[in-house]
């Protein structure tokens, strides 16, 4: 008979690495997206006292490191500008070419790791383009019921919530929106319904959705790069990463997920 033996795991191994995943819009508008929000001026008094609160319940959660949504080649240039916010020396009006004081890395991110007397914030994201062009070319071309179905998307209850929140509500509200199990399916749906985008030569649709999961199992690579036993981590990206890696982080036997509506709520 086989006699199979298991070392024993040192104690800090076993100890549970916490990351809370926030999904986010982008607060400087870069445009970016397939769908692009319009956030209104973030460094109005109202909505400074705004990201203040999202600070205040976020710090609760204590995180020891803070991973954001910046290619992680960018790493150094991205500390040199951390650093630069932290000596209070960041040009008033730009602030390079990873973050805007706008910036959800800035208002959030920086902040918040200052916050918590961080010398350091991470960059874990890895960027491979989606090519909606050619997605969309194919359906115009095959199947024009997808681009009926993409502007109906646009203008359907989650995205005009979303809207409605960001120029009537407060963003507090509006990430507690976004941050539901339900918004969630709401973010992935789009993705699932371009999968029938394919004829008998071509999976278009597959393709370029399988771009952006290859993306998002790169960024969880470049998180467990970063993560150790015993880690809170806060990691913040565009919501619509959220559907791809929450169910990593939920999936992994190295991390205990943390839900942020925990915290939001």
């Amino acid at each position: 008979m086989l006699t199979i033996s298991v070392l024993p795991m040192q104690a800090q191994d076993r100890e549970p690495i916490k990351v809370m995943f926030l999904g986010t819009t982008h607060l400087d508008n870069p445009g970016r997206d397939a769908i692009n929000m319009d956030v209104p001026d973030v460094l109005t008094d109202q909505k400074q006292k705004e990201l203040e609160s999202i600070r205040d319940v976020l710090a609760e959660f204590n995180p020891n490191k803070v991973a954001l949504e910046v290619q992680r080649k960018h790493q150094s240039g991205f500390d040199s500008l951390y650093q630069k916010f932290r000596a209070g020396k960041l040009d008033t009006f730009s602030t390079g070419d990873f973050v805007s004081r706008r910036s959800e890395q800035y208002q959030i991110g920086f902040k918040l790791a200052d916050r918590l007397d961080h010398d350091h914030v991470y960059a874990i994201d890895h960027y491979i383009p989606m090519k909606m062009g050619k997605m969309m070319e194919f359906a115009q071309k095959y199947q024009p019921e997808f681009l009926e179905y993409f502007e109906e998307y646009k203008s359907s209850h989650h995205i005009m919530m979303k809207d409605s929140l960001l120029q009537n509500g407060t963003l507090l509200e509006l990430y507690q929106y976004m941050n539901t199990e339900q918004s969630v399916k709401k973010y992935h749906e789009p993705y699932v319904r371009s999968l029938s985008l394919a004829n008998d030569s071509s999976f278009v649709g597959a393709d370029v959705t399988a771009d952006y999961h290859r993306r998002n199992l790169r960024i969880f690579a470049n998180l467990m790069k970063i993560a150790e036993p015993g880690d809170r981590i806060f990691m913040m990206f565009g919501a619509g990463h959220s559907p791809f890696i929450r169910p990593l982080l939920k999936d992994s036997p190295r991390i205990e997920f943390v839900d942020p509506m925990d915290y939001l709520e």
